[in-house]
């Protein structure tokens, strides 16, 4: 068993590619990184596509979108994440979409999504939730040898947070309903997607003070939207 779970581990680590990074998300003061969704990397379980699963030390990158793992002291990504299926990190279920991934709120015919998302931006820019930051360039990439298994994936990814710069929310809401995603940033746009609920769910969101922008609180909305 152990050795199978080492061949499995190898296996997914072929579809990895090598990415720079501060030691465990952290910076050179042993901080935790803004842009990481979790202050360290923590042990996580990753169920592939054809129904294997292992552990192993990861963390979300919000500004870049990517799951990152750490395998032997390095850092690298998920090359195709299309063969995951879910990512079960401290009590917090993830899924693949497209080339990111989105965090499950509530399961359902209605899904309910947050995407984890950051933004660099110059320090002091005055910026809204979930706008669009001016761009601020990528720091110098460092590079490292990589073993004969991944030496084809040679790219690399920055880390570090850009000089002059800050971290910023930029998170979206989204559903997933009669398989289509829609996102949505406040009450008026949720209820537009459920077409003859309005008024039950507007109850709803008034007796239970539901925010709108609290993950927990559209987690519980979305369990009420699975029962009508």
């Amino acid at each position: 068993m152990k050795t199978f779970q080492i061949v499995l581990k190898a296996a997914f680590i072929f579809l990895l590619v090598s990415t720079s990074a501060i030691y465990a998300g952290q910076d050179i003061n042993g901080k935790p990184l803004p842009h990481f969704l979790f202050p360290s990397f923590r042990e996580g379980r990753v169920l592939m596509k054809d129904g294997t699963s292992f552990t192993t030390k990861l963390n979300y990158h919000m500004v870049d979108e990517m799951m990152i793992t750490e395998v032997d002291g390095k850092y690298r990504y998920s090359k195709d994440p299309k063969l995951i299926d879910t990512i079960y990190l401290e009590n917090r279920v993830f899924v693949p979409v497209g080339n990111k991934f989105y965090e499950v709120l509530a399961k359902g015919p209605v899904t309910i999504f947050i995407q984890n998302r950051s933004n660099f931006t110059p320090v002091g820019a005055d910026i809204g939730y979930g706008a669009k930051s001016k761009s601020v360039g990528k720091t110098s990439y460092r590079r490292f040898e990589l073993v004969d298994v991944i030496a084809q994936y040679g790219e690399v990814a920055y880390m570090e947070i850009p000089p002059n710069s800050e971290v910023t929310p930029a998170s979206v809401f989204w559903v997933r309903k009669d398989g289509t995603f829609e996102k949505f940033s406040n009450e008026k746009q949720f209820l537009k997607l459920f077409p003859g609920s309005e008024t039950t769910l507007k109850e709803f969101i008034k007796k239970e003070r539901i925010n709108m922008k609290s993950p927990d609180d559209l987690a519980l909305l979305g369990k009420f939207c699975n029962t009508l």
